[in-house]
């Protein structure tokens, strides 16, 4: 009986059955062996061949490597001496120092390539495109009106609006349910993604509501391959673009992935840059986090009291949004925790929010003040009152990530256009008008495209969250402004200017958070909350 019990408490515990396989024989020690030979001596046979095989590849992918380097340097090469031919054409007389420091522009046009790809270049915009509206408003009424392009497609009200990184193409949302693909350059309607509300379409009457279908944000990745939209329906969708597009085709693209998980409309969607990362902030206080390498939800991050009605991202991991409950916060990813920053007792609560770089931050309040924001500091750097005049609210608001370039639309009639500067002293941070675009009604989104020299605006007769306010002689349009002549010369950076210090950076990583410049002075740095 003692055994047995024994036994029987080994069985419970798994203990004898690991044991009751471990039965070696005569029989299993030769197959044993055998399996150990065989694997000797396929590694004796079998590996100088790999080996060789492994050494061939990594020798041609090295070749591969330097063959693409040569290629790169041999363009940049030649952009540098067609500059400089044109540069003699234009001016007989010849310098010979040019030849001497033709050199040094090939190093400079390579340094400035790689600042570009780490997002620490910085542009200068808003100069070529103040001269720019200024020349065209010293022009006839008739002239100057060709800067604003507004087409037809929408019935109801634009909310939204997103471009490519490329700024080929745009894409556009209603409050009709439809969402259309735009080419900006020949300026017409290339497909529709999502079709006009019809009672009696049975594809787009399933929800009880007409509002339920509406679409509230939107946003494109950089690679042009995923757009997102998010509306009253509580859910984000993901299409697909590349997937049908071909040529001209007006097929849809296909709807890839479909989360839910808000409890109210989506109100702002932003993709972090150069990434699949995608964050959505809901009336439901709630910003969720999704990777779209996986197609996966990742995370909800909590915090606000309110409504979160705008977001964006920069390079870093660190989104930064606004909410109802006048706060605007930076999310520490990596850290499970964010920055808290409050405008004072005199700040209303924003509707828009936008990047300028990973440090730096513009909103737009419903009282009409427009803020410049420095995450190292509690409160705004600058504000400038009534933006748009008295009682006119700033309903969006973009910015050229890494230049001083600034766009804001409200109901006044105009896109007014801002130069940001963004120094190391005080006297050297501000935020100037540079010049304003007619446009009447209210502009409920914008993006500007690549070099500043055009952007996009949902431009409608109501605001994109209600209807309490109308403006009859509006329009709703896709609308299109000129900001820069194309024929002008890429010039936005001196190449004889040196590199940048370290000091005009802090955020020159990539990766790095730089927590120790934000968290230096605690009397300077907003409040921290944990996730």
């Amino acid at each position: 009986k003692g055994n047995h019990a024994a036994t029987t408490n080994q069985t419970l515990y798994g203990k004898s059955r690991g044991r009751g396989q471990l039965k070696l024989d005569n029989h299993n020690d030769d197959e044993i062996a055998s399996s150990d030979d065989d694997s000797m001596i396929s590694r004796s046979g079998s590996d100088v061949p790999s080996s060789d095989s492994e050494e061939e590849a990594a020798a041609t992918v090295e070749d591969v490597k330097l063959r693409l380097a040569k290629e790169y340097l041999s363009k940049v090469e030649a952009n540098v001496k067609s500059q400089k031919q044109q540069h003699q054409d234009s001016d007989d007389e010849e310098d010979s120092s040019e030849d001497e420091d033709e050199d040094d522009r090939v190093g400079y046009e390579l340094q400035l390539a790689r600042r570009e790809r780490e997002g620490t270049l910085d542009q200068k915009l808003a100069t070529h495109v103040q001269t720019y509206i200024g020349k065209q408003q010293q022009q006839q009424q008739q002239q100057q009106s060709s800067l604003v392009t507004q087409l037809r497609g929408h019935d109801l009200t634009p909310t939204c609006v997103a471009l490519e990184a490329s700024g080929q193409y745009a894409y556009s949302g209603s409050k009709d349910h439809s969402v259309f693909q735009w080419d900006v350059e020949t300026q017409k309607r290339v497909r529709c993604i999502i079709p006009i509300y019809d009672k009696h379409n049975a594809e787009s009457n399933h929800y009880r509501k007409r509002t339920d279908g509406e679409v509230l944000a939107m946003a494109v990745s950089d690679d042009g391959r995923y757009l997102a939209t998010g509306g009253r329906d509580n859910l984000v969708h993901v299409f697909d673009i590349r997937a049908s597009r071909s040529g001209t085709t007006t097929t849809s693209p296909p709807v890839v992935a479909q989360f839910k998980g808000h409890k109210s409309p989506v109100t702002s969607l932003t993709f972090r840059t150069q990434s699949l990362q995608l964050f959505s902030g809901s009336q439901d206080r709630c910003i969720r986090h999704y990777n779209l390498d996986e197609m996966a939800y990742v995370e909800t991050l909590y915090g606000h009291q309110s409504a979160v009605m705008g977001m964006d991202c920069y390079r870093k991991e660190r989104p930064v949004s606004i909410g109802r409950d006048r706060t605007m916060r930076a999310w520490k990813i990596s850290e499970d925790s964010h920055l808290i920053f409050r405008g004072g007792s005199r700040a209303s609560s924003a509707d828009c929010i936008s990047c300028v770089r990973d440090n730096w931050f513009v909103t737009g309040h419903d009282d009409g003040l427009l803020s410049l924001w420095l995450t190292e500091k509690k409160k705004p750097v600058t504000t400038i009152e009534n933006a748009h005049g008295f009682g006119c609210g700033i309903s969006s608001c973009d910015t050229v990530k890494g230049s001083d370039l600034c766009a804001t639309g409200s109901n006044d009639g105009f896109l007014r256009l801002w130069q940001l500067s963004m120094g190391e002293s005080l006297s050297e941070r501000g935020v100037e008008s540079i010049g304003e675009v007619p446009v009447r009604g209210y502009i409920n989104d914008i993006a500007i495209g690549p070099k500043g020299r055009f952007c996009v605006a949902a431009v409608g007769q109501e605001h994109r969250l209600g209807r309490w306010d109308r403006v009859a002689k509006a329009k709703n349009r896709f609308t299109i402004i000129e900001l820069r002549d194309d024929d002008e010369g890429d010039d936005d950076i001196d190449l004889d200017e040196g590199p940048p210090t370290s000091s005009m950076y802090p955020s020159s990583g990539n990766n790095a958070d730089d927590s120790e410049s934000e968290n230096s002075s605690s009397s300077a740095t907003p409040d921290e909350d944990d996730d």
